[in-house]
C-alpha cells in the first residue's frame, strides 16, 4: 500500500511537471504566436487543458469526474490543436491551397470528421457502458478519430512538400508517433498514458511554432 501510495505520488508531480511546462509554452505560443484565429483558439485549448490538468493533479481529493474530463481531454485536444494549426498554416497560402483546387475544401471535411465524432460520443454518453451497441459506437469512435488524425498528416505533408516546409513534415511525423506508437511506451515501462499525451503535446506546440514560422519567413 504505502509502494502504490508513493508511486501515484510521483506519478502526480511528474504529471504535474510535465502539465505546468506545457502551460508555460502554450501560454507563451498565445501570447506571441497567436497570428490568426486558428493559432488563437489551437493553443488557448492546451493552454485551458493544462491549467485544468494542473488543477486535478494538485487537488487534494480530485473526484472521478475531474479525472474523466482530464482523460477526455487528453483523448481528443491534441487532434484538434493540430486540425487548428493545418487551418493556420493553409490560410498563408494565396490562391489554391496545396490540398485540392478548391480554397473550401479542407473546411467541410473537417466539419464532417468533427460533426460525426461528436455525434458518436454524446450518444455513447447516454448508453450504458456495458451495452454491446455502447461498444460498437467505442469502436467507431476511435476509428473516426483515427480518420482525423491521418486527415491532419494527409494535410501537412501535403503541406509540406509545397516548397519543402520540413517544420511540417516534423508534425507530421510526431502526430502519427503521439497517437499510434508513443501509447505503447505505457504498457512496458511505469508511465501513464497522460504523461506520454502531455509530452506529446509539450512537443507539439514547439512543432507547430516553427511550421508556421516557417512559413512566414519563407514568404517575406
Amino acid at each position: 500500500m504505502a509502494v502504490s501510495a508513493i508511486g501515484s505520488l510521483s506519478s502526480k508531480l511528474s504529471l504535474g511537471l510535465l502539465n505546468f511546462v506545457l502551460a508555460v509554452s502554450s501560454g507563451w505560443a498565445l501570447k506571441h504566436y497567436s497570428i490568426g484565429r486558428y493559432a488563437l483558439a489551437a493553443y488557448g485549448l492546451l493552454f485551458a487543458h493544462s491549467l485544468f490538468c494542473i488543477l486535478h493533479c494538485t487537488h487534494p481529493n480530485p473526484g472521478q469526474v475531474q479525472r474523466r474530463i482530464c482523460e477526455l481531454s487528453l483523448r481528443y485536444s491534441p487532434v484538434i490543436f493540430v486540425t487548428l494549426i493545418v487551418g493556420q498554416l493553409q490560410s498563408f497560402f494565396v490562391g489554391p491551397q496545396p490540398i485540392f483546387a478548391g480554397s473550401s475544401s479542407w473546411h467541410p471535411i473537417v466539419f464532417s470528421l468533427y460533426i460525426s465524432l461528436l455525434a458518436l460520443v454524446s450518444v455513447r454518453s447516454c448508453l450504458n457502458e456495458k451495452s454491446k451497441l455502447a461498444n460498437v459506437l467505442a469502436r467507431l469512435e476511435r476509428l473516426n478519430l483515427a480518420l482525423c488524425v491521418l486527415w491532419n498528416v494527409f494535410c501537412l505533408w501535403h503541406i509540406a512538400i509545397a516548397d519543402e516546409f520540413w517544420w511540417s513534415l516534423g508534425l507530421a511525423l510526431l502526430v502519427l508517433l503521439n497517437h499510434f506508437v508513443l501509447w505503447r511506451l505505457t504498457l512496458r515501462y511505469n508511465i501513464s498514458p497522460l504523461e506520454v499525451g502531455t509530452v506529446g503535446m509539450c512537443f507539439s506546440v514547439i512543432f507547430g511554432i516553427n511550421a508556421a514560422q516557417e512559413m512566414i519567413e519563407s514568404r517575406r
